[in-house]
């Protein structure tokens, strides 16, 4: 590429950028009655794609049309496609569309099952046309199998239409970059022809009961990785993965206008080694395939940058997110430094904190809340929450890591990894060298939240401002007070770490503020 090319490319970027800074989000539309079925659908800049796949099912459809909704879960909602896909939903009553701006990657499609409010969900990319009378297939499929925990696909034909299928599965081999390579089972040309049990296939559509999902690592990040993964999780959930050749569909590959997502090697290795870790594959079959598919040196580096990340003892939480405030971007620019100094910056979500002009405390006690409630809509394990003028110790990685192997085998409901104590001295948890027992401790610039307080949590924090609230704050003031008054009670259980991990700047100016301080620290 020459220097020229390279400059306009980058002009180019940065002007988009701004363009994306300077343009409204659009809103979450409402969410609909509930249907027997949800087509669903994650999106990046194509409108054209959720407007031919929505619109050629309401056509062709139209036996199933008062049992169908549809959802579209926008993934670049700052996109110039986003207005439009959110006017959409105000054209189509069944349409709900929903805004994503917390990671990038293939892997939102989980976010479809877990909006979706139907029995059965079907997943399509948003450039997926679907053959005549193949929703009422998977109807009548699970009507035959009312408690099923099947995933359904169904053969993929070409674009001529004609009787040569495309694929019906995958073989489960390497190629270019990609496992999986599709074969044809010649029992799907018949579209009357009986399901059949396959091994795995491209996720272009797919569809399960609501209550089947297994579910996708929250660590996926990028293009890629589900294919093989998912459908194991399906049959280790109990369920079959089976073609249904009654399911017929075409897809667009073609893209002659490019791509706008971003499609990194790093991402897609590092997805397939946390999705085969997950379900007790042998890794060493990826580092194999792609160091003869990439040249030496492209290997060495990419898969040394995924081995340190995969380990990072921060990947035991399913999800961080790092409050920041809108008008406050140079503060998410310094955490993002901070973020990849210690090679989490490709996890680490940024959550815009609610604006309360006058009330601060109370902004982030609803910030908080909406975090927690996040997390529990995902159904996270647990949530790192990260304030944005954290600074971290410089040995963090090791000694998260030694914390966390002991937090591993005892209860717990927060995971503190700083705090200010107020000259106060802990004890050690039994049998702990990395542990302590807090008591009278506040802030929270960084805390784990474990999914056995989500529901107190958001039970006991108004939603909404009012009387109830005014009560909350007037006997808890702000979150930090809430929590350690918790804790003091007795009703959760809370660890920090030893040393602590995180502090603030202005912790680090008070004599009073904190003991056990590790002596370098990341600013």
């Amino acid at each position: 590429m020459s220097n020229a090319r390279r400059l306009l490319d980058d002009l180019t970027r940065q002007l988009a950028a701004q363009e994306e800074a300077a343009r409204p989000i659009p809103t979450a539309s409402p969410p609909g009655e509930h249907r027997r079925l949800c087509v669903g659908m994650s999106t990046y800049d194509d409108f054209d794609g959720v407007y031919f796949t929505v619109q050629s099912i309401r056509l062709h459809h139209p036996e199933v049309r008062h049992q169908t909704s549809f959802l579209v879960i926008d993934n670049h909602p700052e996109g110039r496609a986003a207005a439009d896909l959110r006017r959409l939903s105000d054209s189509i009553p069944s349409l709900r569309y929903v805004p994503f701006r917390g990671y990038r990657g293939t892997a939102v499609r989980d976010l479809v099952f877990r909006d979706a409010d139907a029995d059965i969900v079907v997943c399509v990319d948003s450039h997926v046309l679907l053959e005549p009378g193949g929703l009422t297939a998977i109807l009548e499929y699970f009507d035959a199998h009312p408690d099923s925990r099947d995933m359904v696909q169904g053969p993929l034909r070409a674009d001529n239409l004609g009787p040569d299928l495309v694929g019906t599965h995958f073989d489960p081999n390497w190629g270019a970059g990609m496992f999986g390579q599709w074969g044809v089972d010649q029992r799907a040309a018949d579209r009357t022809a009986e399901p059949f049990e396959i091994g795995m296939q491209g996720l272009g559509v797919f569809a399960c009961r609501h209550d089947a999902w297994p579910g996708i690592n929250p660590r996926f990040r990028g293009f890629g990785g589900e294919e093989g993964y998912l459908h194991e999780k399906f049959r280790q959930n109990g369920g079959r993965v089976v073609c249904l050749p009654a399911l017929g569909w075409v897809h667009r590959f073609a893209r002659p206008s490019g791509t706008t997502y971003s499609n990194r090697w790093v991402d897609r290795i590092r997805n397939y080694h946390f999705g085969w870790a997950e379900v007790g594959w042998d890794t060493a079959a990826i580092d194999q395939h792609f160091r003869s598919h990439l040249t030496a040196a492209e290997a060495e580096a990419v898969l040394a940058e995924v081995a340190a990340q995969v380990a990072s003892p921060f990947n035991f939480f399913d999800g961080i997110f790092c409050l920041n405030r809108d008008d406050q971007p140079e503060r998410w620019a310094d955490m993002t430094a901070r973020f990849v100094t210690l090679d989490i910056a490709w996890r680490v979500e940024r959550f815009g904190a609610v604006a309360m002009p006058g009330r601060p405390h109370l902004g982030c006690l609803l910030s908080f809340r909406a975090m927690i409630a996040e997390a529990r809509r995902r159904h996270y394990a647990n949530v790192l929450v990260i304030e944005d003028d954290a600074v971290f110790l410089d040995d963090s990685v090791n000694v998260l890591g030694a914390a966390i192997a002991e937090l591993a085998e005892r209860p717990w409901d927060l995971l503190y990894l700083g705090g200010c104590v107020w000259s106060q001295t802990f004890p050690n948890a039994a049998g702990s060298q990395f542990l302590q027992i807090p008591a009278g401790m506040t802030c929270t610039h960084a805390v784990a939240f474990n999914a056995t307080v989500y529901d107190r949590i958001l039970d006991a924090i108004p939603a909404d401002l009012g009387p109830e609230m005014d009560a909350f704050m007037q006997a808890h003031f702000a979150i930090d007070q809430y929590l350690m008054h918790r804790i003091d009670d007795g009703i959760f259980a809370a660890f920090v770490t030893a040393p602590r991990l995180a502090t603030q700047p202005m912790l680090k100016e008070a004599a009073n503020a904190d003991l056990a301080l590790g002596p370098h620290y990341i600013i």
